[in-house]
């Protein structure tokens, strides 16, 4: 049962006891931490379990809180009520140079002699306290990496609207270049076409004129071999009458 409720007070992100757990609108918790780090590597804020979107900050569940902190203390206090393996003592002495608890009658025992001891409570706050130390630094680096990751996430979509902006540049000026072509197109094939008639329009008037020409040429080689003809027949016509009044002259 003591098992069961401590997976209940479980965060799913951490697999550790619920440290100030927040409750998310699809009613799952989680540590507020695990939380921000989860959401800060993905673009939705969504549930870690179910996937569920979470459109507002979630507030603290504070039953759930209290709940884990009475889990913890009782914890400790079990821990601390802990009886020796070997003579089902309770535990009240800690060994300095085993480091490891024991009862009183370890202390007397000869695998302990001339060991040093403290109460098991006093080594305990030393130990919590050391333990603090070491992880001071590493909680000064946490936020040291927590911020890079704050800069770079700003960094990154602050190159995400530099893209979108450039691409949407990018876009109105081919936009316009391409209503450009196709104007400058329509102008030129214009052009064109009248280039076309006019040249037309000025052959088939050279077609006319030549062949006004030839016609008119055609002409004046004709006229003059009517003129010849008409000449030889008036000659001969000459001819025959002073033939006829040579004759009736010569009666």
């Amino acid at each position: 049962m003591h098992y069961a409720l401590a997976e209940d007070l479980c965060c799913s992100v951490c697999q550790e006891v619920f440290r100030d757990p927040v409750l998310l609108s699809c009613s799952h918790s989680f540590c507020k931490d695990c939380l921000k780090r989860w959401w800060r590597e993905r673009p939705i804020h969504e549930c870690p379990f179910c996937k569920k979107i979470s459109v507002y900050d979630p507030p603290l569940n504070r039953a759930l809180k209290n709940l884990c902190e009475s889990f913890l203390q009782e914890r400790v206090r079990r821990a601390s009520e802990a009886l020796c393996s070997l003579h089902s003592e309770k535990l009240k002495l800690f060994c300095l140079d085993h480091q490891q608890p024991v009862c009183v009658v370890c202390r007397d025992s000869e695998k302990h002699t001339n060991h040093r001891f403290r109460p098991i409570d006093e080594a305990a706050r030393q130990h919590k306290k050391e333990l603090q130390e070491t992880l001071e630094p590493l909680k000064k680096k946490l936020k040291v990496c927590e911020e890079v990751q704050v800069k770079f996430d700003q960094t990154a979509e602050h190159i995400k609207v530099q893209a979108r902006h450039t691409e949407r540049q990018i876009k109105e000026k081919f936009k316009k270049l391409h209503l450009f072509l196709a104007e400058e197109e329509e102008a030129r094939l214009d052009a064109l076409r009248e280039e076309e008639e006019q040249k037309s329009g000025m052959m088939k008037e050279k077609m006319e004129a030549l062949t006004v020409k030839l016609q008119l040429s055609s002409c004046c080689l004709v006229v003059p071999k009517l003129f010849v003809s008409l000449f030889l027949s008036v000659s001969a016509v000459h001819l025959f009458t002073w033939e006829i009044i040579s004759l009736l002259l010569t009666e």
